[in-house]
């Protein structure tokens, strides 16, 4: 009788874990990359899940796809279809697992500008903070992520209690990975604007050369307790784009966009690309991982046919940006703007059948 009971009570906890998980899994994606793409995040998605044909032209590599949502939300999904009585909650998950099984996993539908989590990603991260008496610091770097041999470029402005910018007297203390201490930076204002500055070669303070790391400009004022800090990441450049592009329709009737990338040292890689029909008017962003060697390599980036024609409208299409990164310590990322147009494509061309059809 216990052992039963027990199994009884076991369903139910294994339904609502899956949801939870579920849940999460379209929050993920509603939401993205309110910033950076945490470590965790990337290294899942290089989980070995599938591994599609090796496009034409390109080295035998390893290729893998994230699956964000397992086969058992389907099993979830039914579970809660059967229920004779459905709460607000379980409608409105029915409702999002629809609309999130319209798509491949890979893409998820943007509708702007600021839903595109590539931008989201390398947005400068400004930073206000507020002293007691209503003082502020403004603080933010031009990049999050750079090279060796780029410009650093950090910004700051203070602000008095009516929010007009002032004269300030601004130093920083650069250290890497919260533990060492590099040196001391001072800001200019060379403009008179009274916005301050801070420019460095990315590698290198004061002649000496800098490790790969993660980099944080404390910043303090004159004024008691009105301090913040702004940080950017150092990394050797592992790969990059090479600015070719190319386009097709896939016999499913999906957007095929390929983009070469050359690879300077073999690893676990990560990709994106954003998809306009406009520079202000998003269609889908597609992420895509692969193991690669060394050299140069065509990139497939599969836009799924529905999500372009649930836009409604003919191509030529934006390829908006790319982005590359590669998960190490510190992780490498880097941001490619091609403003490549595809061929003028009609959207009949595309196909019109849901990933997986869910009805509600």
């Amino acid at each position: 009788m216990f052992a039963s009971n027990n199994r009884n009570i076991k369903k139910p906890i294994a339904i609502f874990t899956s949801i939870l998980f579920i849940a999460a899994a379209i929050f993920y994606w509603q939401v993205a990359d309110s910033g950076d793409l945490p470590t965790t995040v990337v290294a899942e998605a290089e989980a070995a899940v599938e591994s599609p044909p090796v496009w034409q032209d390109t080295p035998l590599v390893e290729v893998v796809e994230k699956e964000f949502v397992k086969d058992d939300s389907i099993e979830v999904w039914e579970e809660i279809q059967a229920r004779p009585v459905k709460t607000e909650l379980h409608q409105s998950l029915l409702s999002d697992l629809a609309k999130f099984h319209r798509y491949p996993p890979q893409n998820r539908a943007i509708n702007s500008l600021s839903q595109d989590p590539i931008t989201q990603t390398h947005a400068p991260d400004q930073r206000t903070t507020q002293s007691d008496n209503g003082d502020a610091l403004t603080l933010w770097t031009q990049k999050k992520f750079y090279s060796y041999g780029e410009k650093v470029q950090v910004y700051a402005f203070q602000t008095d209690s009516d929010g007009v910018k002032v004269l300030a007297d601004l130093t920083a203390l650069m250290v890497m990975d919260d533990r060492q201490v590099v040196g001391t930076l001072t800001f200019n204002d060379n403009d008179g604007d009274l916005i301050y500055e801070v420019e460095m070669e990315a590698g290198s303070y004061e002649g000496r050369p800098l490790s790969a790391g993660i980099y944080k400009i404390i910043v303090d004022t004159d004024i008691d307790g009105l301090r913040d800090a702004a940080a950017f990441t150092l990394s050797e450049d592992t790969g990059n784009y090479t600015g070719n592009l190319r386009d097709s329709v896939t016999s499913e009737g999906d957007l095929l966009v390929e983009a070469e990338v050359e690879i300077l040292e073999r690893g676990r890689f990560y990709f994106r690309a954003s998809l306009y029909n406009d520079e202000q008017t998003p269609i889908g962003v597609l992420q895509y991982a692969a193991e690669l060697p060394v050299g140069r390599h065509w990139i497939p980036f599969e836009f799924y046919g529905l999500m372009i024609r649930d836009k409604e409208q003919d191509g030529p299409y934006l390829v908006k940006q790319l982005s590359i990164s590669r998960v190490t310590v510190p992780r490498t990322e880097r941001l490619f703007q091609p403003g490549y147009y595809t061929e003028r494509y009609n959207i009949e061309q595309f196909n019109d059948t849901p990933y997986r059809e869910l009805d509600l």
